[in-house]
């Protein structure tokens, strides 16, 4: 421990490993640091850059050697950053090789498939109900009208279904995802 605060302030070469991934494309990082000036290892790509970004920096600024600039806002993520640059905006996850290696091991959480029930969109009150349990609706049609913030918001169908169940009456007041209806297959 005490070596490496040395080296770091005489300026000696220190190097580091990471696992980075965007998205799908992951790639093991090295970096060679020697005072102010990183060296990037990206697999086959090698380039000089002089990092400018601090831990609760909001932008990170490179100076590459061949005098390219950038500069990226960078905000924490769980193990990683959202780094936003040119109009991109990505997650990456930032790890150890040594716990990356255990990410496979670790379940996949499946977001429930939601897409059979009108969710209300914000917390408000159910104005009017417009269909009842066993109506064919079709796409565009409107289902109800929540109230809120003084403002009627029609809720309509997004493809042709048959009402399952209605689980909202007017006057009902409602809190944001709250199921509202529930629908079958046609």
């Amino acid at each position: 421990m005490m070596a490496r605060r040395e080296q770091r302030r005489s300026g000696a070469a220190t190097e580091s490993q990471w696992h980075v991934q965007a998205g799908e494309t992951a790639n093991t990082v090295t970096l060679h640091q020697h005072g102010l000036e990183t060296v990037v290892d990206v697999g086959w790509r090698s380039e000089a850059a002089h990092l400018h970004w601090q831990p609760g920096d909001k932008t990170a600024r490179l100076d590459w050697s061949d005098g390219r600039k950038s500069v990226l806002k960078v905000n924490p993520t769980t193990s990683g950053f959202r780094i936003r640059y040119r109009g991109a905006d990505l997650k990456v996850l930032v790890l150890r090789p040594h716990i990356a290696a255990l990410l496979r091991h670790m379940p996949v959480k499946v977001p429930p498939d939601m897409s059979r029930f009108l969710l209300c969109p914000m917390p408000g009150q159910v104005v009017r109900v417009d269909v009842s349990e066993g109506d064919i609706v079709e796409d565009g049609q409107t289902l109800a009208i929540v109230e809120a913030m003084k403002m009627e918001n029609v809720l309509k169908a997004e493809k042709r279904a048959r009402v399952g169940k209605v689980h909202v009456v007017p006057g009902a007041v409602l809190a944001v995802d709250q199921v509202m209806i529930e629908f079958e297959a046609v």
